[in-house]
């Protein structure tokens, strides 16, 4: 049960293991944010993380990054352990990344290396662009096998990138702007294939953060697909320009993909969008635990 309290949305405590700590975090819009006095309390081996914490915030607000850090602490609802829920700073995950560059600790170092590699690969890659693409191609099929997904699998979902490549440059090539303007094209080639992506990610149990082609089915992409390159090869017919033209076009003309699901559900009896994930063994345990928690009234005030 969501709460509504002063116009921000109550988010869902689970818990993270972070060092073999417990680290608590909440779901907060669609976002993950963890308790930095947790945090803290784990790189610092502080006998009084809260103070520790509190004495931290004011040097880096006074000394370092005001700008970078004020707005950006949130006070959320953590479960403690008398079951009852206090209010405590939070912060996203680029934000606990740069308090932790701040910790002056032996326990934070392999974080702050690691963060320090990822910067000198990222200045590599600007030399190299051709190395970037290879390392993220790289990244990307080790996430897919963390899945179990099969080199099958992996190719076409690999193959959907270059496609769904393919149809956001025509997007910009008829003048849509990134953002707002690209999710609600999305959007529409979703619902031609089925749904909506907000009733596809429910349906898949999936939140904001999650990748929804990542979880679907070769025949889930295959109509995903269908639906943008007919939405595609539309907009080029019309000649549509700008957003109200390319919505229009989609809209009215785009229903190559909602036919063809329709007519193959017709013959298999069935509907070919279903609930099956890939998320990992570890995001359906912390799912299943904010989920059991919300059935236990950890969510209520």
């Amino acid at each position: 049960m969501i709460q509504q309290k002063d116009d921000k949305i109550m988010p869902q405590t689970t818990i993270a293991m972070f060092e073999n700590q417990n680290i608590r975090r909440e779901r907060y819009n669609d976002e993950r944010w963890f308790s930095v006095v947790d945090i803290v309390s784990v790189l610092s081996w502080s006998l009084q993380p809260s103070r520790y914490w509190t004495e931290l915030k004011q040097q880096l607000i006074k000394k370092e990054w005001y700008t970078d850090l004020f707005g950006k602490i949130e006070k959320l609802k953590f479960l403690w352990a008398d079951n009852k829920k206090y209010p405590w700073d939070a912060a996203n995950t680029k934000t606990v990344l740069r308090i932790i560059q701040s910790i002056p600790s032996p326990n934070a170092e392999p974080l702050k290396q690691r963060l320090a590699q990822l910067g000198n690969e990222k200045v590599e890659e600007a030399n190299d662009p051709e190395l970037g693409m290879q390392r993220a191609r790289d990244r990307a099929i080790a996430v897919y096998k963390s899945r179990w997904m099969n080199d099958k699998e992996i190719k076409q979902r690999l193959q959907t990138i270059d496609i769904r490549h393919d149809y956001t440059d025509e997007l910009k090539a008829r003048w849509i702007k990134d953002g707002l303007e690209y999710a609600l094209l999305t959007n529409i080639s979703y619902t031609r294939s089925g749904k909506s992506a907000k009733e596809y990610k429910q349906l898949k149990w999936l939140v904001k953060s999650d990748n929804l082609r990542d979880h679907m089915t070769m025949t889930e992409l295959l109509l995903t697909w269908l639906s943008e390159e007919a939405g595609k090869e539309i907009a080029k017919s019309k000649n549509a320009k700008w957003f109200n033209e390319v919505q229009d076009a989609l809209i009215k003309w785009a229903d190559i993909a909602k036919n063809t699901r329709e007519d193959l559900e017709n013959k298999i009896w069935k509907s070919v969008l279903i609930e099956n994930n890939r998320l990992t063994e570890k995001q359906k345990t912390l799912r299943d635990k904010a989920h059991n928690q919300e059935k236990l009234g950890y969510n209520k005030k």
